[in-house]
């Protein structure tokens, strides 16, 4: 799946999703002669559906953070599904559904802040990723500049870390569900989301980041 950046919306970055084989919905054959029955199909459509509506926050919290705006977040979060719809059945086999789509979400995110110029963030956003951050730094941030290296610090952290942060803070998830999206043992979700907080407190200037996350 690639996306037309040609086609500006409202002046932003980006355009529409480029329509690959078979549209941006669920398209896998039906009929006899394919030997998937109709009532199969119609399973396929609904756990796609209902696993885009579970996990489609993360994919968009992702691209949201790494992009800096609503619109091009919108059209790669597009894109993630499409590519997941046009191989939903090999995707269910998988032992991970959740972590295969996350990386499929990644580096889709990593292809197009690669063909782009430095990252504008929207006012909006910023505010959404640093309003998630003041739990986490509890009164750490004392001016616009504090959050501006803060949000700077987070698009630079190594990507297994930058995920830990975006899944942890910015959406709320336990570790084992994070875990879970990611591929990885909780253990190591544990030790990139220690990492990760000694960095951002090290460009904070403070001595400790502390988990305000909840429970873990």
């Amino acid at each position: 799946m690639t996306i037309d950046r040609g086609a500006h919306v409202r002046g932003l970055r980006g355009g529409t999703a480029v329509a690959c084989t078979g549209g941006t919905g669920p398209q896998w054959p039906a009929g006899p002669e394919s030997g998937l029955r109709p009532e199969s199909g119609l399973r396929l459509d609904l756990t796609y559906a209902a696993f885009c509506e579970t996990h489609e926050p993360a994919w968009h919290a992702l691209a949201l953070t790494r992009i800096g705006n609503q619109s091009d977040a919108a059209l790669v979060v597009g894109a993630v599904k499409s590519d997941l719809a046009r191989c939903w059945p090999q995707v269910l086999r998988f032992e991970e559904p959740a972590a295969y789509a996350w990386r499929l979400a990644n580096r889709h995110v990593s292809d197009w802040v690669a063909g782009e110029e430095p990252v504008e963030v929207e006012a909006v956003t910023f505010a959404a990723v640093i309003g998630a951050f003041k739990q986490v730094a509890k009164g750490l941030l004392h001016s616009e500049a504090d959050e501006v290296r803060l949000y700077a610090a987070i698009l630079e952290l190594p990507d297994r870390q930058r995920d830990v942060v975006i899944l942890r803070y910015l959406l709320g998830l336990h570790v084992k569900v994070i875990a879970a999206y990611l591929g990885r043992p909780v253990a190591t979700v544990h030790s990139n989301l220690r990492h990760a907080r000694d960095r951002l407190a090290r460009r904070l200037g403070v001595g400790e980041l502390p988990d305000g996350g909840g429970d873990l």
